[in-house]
This record gives structure tokens, C-alpha cells and sequence, in this order.
């Protein structure tokens, strides 16, 4: 596995939405906070198109 140098945000932005979504859903499932489905849909959508979002304006990778 070779690396790329450089700091790539997109990376960074969408592993951070992952565990945020992570906690929530753990969360849930110990019942601190009650996520209905009507809530979680919208949620996992909306962090989909954060991490779309995120890797679309990184741009493209330096070696291109």
C-alpha cells in the first residue's frame, strides 16, 4: 500500500461523519436517545451527501 502525500480533508470529513452516525446509532440501540425510522432515514441521507459532498469538493488526487 503505497501513500499519498498530502492531507486529503475529504478522508478526514467523511470518517468523522461515519462515526458520528456510528454513536447515534449506538446510542439508539442502548436507549439513551430514541431514533424513530422517520429520523434515521433523513440522517443516514443526509450523511451520505456530506460525505459525497466532502470528497467532491477535495478534488481530484495530486498524483492526476
Amino acid at each position: 500500500m503505497t501513500r499519498r502525500p498530502g492531507f486529503d480533508p475529504g478522508s478526514l470529513v467523511s470518517g468523522v461523519i461515519v462515526i458520528v452516525l456510528g454513536a447515534l446509532l449506538l446510542l439508539d440501540q442502548t436507549d439513551v436517545v430514541d431514533v424513530s425510522f422517520a429520523y434515521m432515514v433523513p440522517t443516514v441521507l443526509a450523511a451520505a451527501g456530506g460525505i459525497l459532498l466532502a470528497c467532491g469538493l477535495a478534488g481530484p488526487s495530486r498524483d492526476e
